[in-house]
């Protein structure tokens, strides 16, 4: 079965989507990005289907045969390449080894109607030609720059950008290159109009529609007191053209460039891949980010993710989504870009941390934001949340934390981690000789007899069990401990420590499981991370999830392990890495949520 990530991916891309391509025939359609991922819509679907890596950025280059079958795509590094688009099979493939690959990056490419020749267009100026169904090249052009190319109805003639930014035609059968009449300003991106009776071009100063055969310039439009003219697209019916600026879509007919109308279309960045499909234009933001006039936008890509029992945080740049069991609540926007964040048990406070500024708190059910802790409290090493109690280490050492229900503050300089209890009732500092000590948050006094030493070893982690008078310790070298601290609290003794494991490698994480049976640590590797989960019973590791992301969160309610993935999503896997759910937000304010039998929930304008 098709990972729960790939399913109703709208917005595949976390990186500028630098190409696009659109078949109106057949609603296919592939996008591709700088970091070399592409995503490919089949004809006959709605989301997109088929997901692979280029290894290399790609700009410009990537295109559909008519019908929608065959998806081709060029990359920076000089690979071109040719997939059925239904399951991504390579059916042609040319590439260019060592350091003439770059050489060539490629910039445009094109069918020709039946779907047999690729033309390609790279930065050293070569249009090539290739039959793919011989696997060879059959022609090369030079001469050329821009970053368009396209097949005449017949498939006979090309039109293309020479390398003075001016278009021509290229003959394939009497190998001859037409001129058309120059351009003042040059232009960037030349295409035949659906009836194949003008060529149409846009450049910085606008745009020209010449006429055919004759090749002269028959109407223009100059953009005059616009944001500049980025790209442009033509309607699936062929009778308008929208020229995409930097805040608006401009829309003309076709084939007399009469202008048609304006609308803002609410990118802040726009990228030249926009198309046109039976909705109308789409435009995409340098943050890989879909846009439509007139709609609701897209949520950014999810940066982390955090989650305790039903509740779940995905941050999305400067707005932020909640959500509760299968659902999600109406995302909110705050003040800052975040990228860490804790919600507390009970689903009522929000604590994040912004890439630059101190630590704020939310009321997580409304988004009303309740304070900003200043700038002393910005990039905290740690953050916490539970029941009225926030708190954070401080970067310049020792530990501040707030009674919300008292509206009190306390500060203590000489604490190197800390962990709170679920529920807000206990608080676990470590000392800086590397001892343990729970304290009462309402007064900062110890709450309990000082728990005896684990080892002459240094506490370099603490964790509560959720729901149990239980504490977890990590040593400094990598030995697991467990405290029962009920006689503690029955009968004011101090706890002892029991050794559980010595798993021997350098945890950055530990969280304490409902139920007491297992818990779970985290450490990182060269840019990936493994959850490892500890019986506290046995002393066994019973299960390792690795390659995931170095901020993968675990849920100490469930156990179960969240972390963002591409589509503006949350993925949650169980304790041995099995996918449960996908919690998504798709264009427009919709949102689904998928589990392995299929949809759990969605929103009410969701169309699967």
């Amino acid at each position: 079965m098709d990972s729960l990530v790939n399913q109703y991916c709208a917005n595949p891309h976390r990186s500028a989507i630098r190409a696009s391509a659109y078949d109106s025939d057949s609603g296919a359609l592939i996008t591709a990005d700088d970091w070399g991922t592409v995503a490919i819509t089949p004809p006959g679907q709605a989301y997109p289907k088929v997901f692979f890596d280029m290894g290399a950025p790609i700009e410009g280059a990537v295109a559909l045969s008519p019908g929608g079958s065959l998806a081709a795509v060029g990359d920076n590094e000089g690979t071109v390449a040719v997939y059925r688009t239904w399951d991504a099979e390579c059916v042609f493939e040319d590439v260019r080894e060592g350091p003439a690959g770059p050489a060539r990056a490629m910039r445009a490419l094109a069918f020709n109607p039946q779907g047999t020749i690729l033309a390609t267009l790279s930065i050293d100026g070569i249009l090539r030609i290739f039959d793919i169904q011989r696997w060879e090249r059959v022609a090369n052009y030079n001469g050329f720059g821009g970053a368009s190319l396209q097949f005449d109805e017949r498939g006979d003639r090309i039109v293309i950008i020479d390398n003075l930014g001016q278009p021509k035609l290229v003959d394939l059968m009497s190998n001859e290159v037409i001129d058309l009449e120059m351009v003042p300003g040059g232009i960037r991106e030349a295409c035949f109009t659906p009836d194949f009776r003008h060529v149409v071009t846009i450049g910085q100063g606008g745009l020209t529609l010449i006429s055919l055969p004759d090749c002269q310039i028959s109407s223009s439009f100059a953009a005059q007191g616009s944001s500049g003219m980025i790209t442009m697209v033509i309607s699936p019916d062929g009778k308008a053209l929208g020229a995409v600026t930097g805040r608006s879509i401009h829309k003309f007919s076709l084939p007399d460039l009469t202008p048609a109308g304006s609308a803002r279309h609410g990118a802040s960045d726009p990228t030249q891949a926009c198309w046109w499909d039976k909705r109308g234009v789409v435009v995409t933001d340098s943050d890989g980010t879909t846009y439509r006039p007139g709609a609701r936008a897209s949520l950014p890509a999810a940066i982390a993710v955090a989650g305790f029992g039903e509740h779940r945080v995905t941050l999305h740049g400067d707005q932020i989504a909640i959500w509760q069991g299968n659902r999600q609540k109406r995302p909110f926007k705050a003040k800052h870009t975040y990228v860490e964040a804790r919600v507390d048990r009970d689903g009522r406070l929000l604590v994040a941390l912004p890439e630059e500024g101190g630590m704020q708190v939310y009321e997580a059910r409304t988004g009303r934001h309740l304070f900003d802790a200043g700038p002393d409290t910005a990039n905290s090493p740690r953050i916490d949340v539970g029941g009225s109690i926030v708190a954070c280490l401080l970067p310049r050492g020792g530990l501040r934390w707030y009674d919300l229900k008292k509206n009190s503050v306390f500060e203590l300089p000489w604490v190197r981690t800390f962990a709170l209890s679920g529920s807000g009732t206990w608080m676990a500092v470590t000392t800086p000789q590397g001892r343990v000590r729970v304290l009462d948050p309402a007064t900062g006094k110890d709450a309990i007899p000082r728990p005896k030493a684990q080892s002459s070893k240094p506490v370099e982690l603490v964790s509560f069990v959720n729901r149990r008078p239980d504490m977890l310790v990590m040593d400094a070298e990598g030995v697991l401990g467990i405290y029962d601290l009920a006689p503690s609290v029955t009968d004011k003794l101090a706890a002892k420590c029991s050794d559980v494991i010595d798993l021997n490698v350098a945890v950055d994480r530990l969280w304490g499981i409902t139920g007491g049976q297992y818990s779970a640590v985290r450490f990182q590797e060269e840019s990936s991370a493994t959850v490892i989960y500890v019986d506290l019973h046995s002393g066994e590791v019973v299960s390792e999830v690795s390659d995931l992301l170095p901020y993968a969160w675990v849920d100490p309610e469930s156990g179960n392990i969240l972390q963002p993935v591409r589509g503006n999503a949350l993925l949650e896997l169980d304790m041995y890495g099995k996918e449960l759910r996908v919690l998504r937000a798709l264009p427009e304010g919709q949102w689904v949520c998928i589990g392995p039998q299929g949809i759990l929930d969605n929103s009410s304008g969701f169309t699967p």
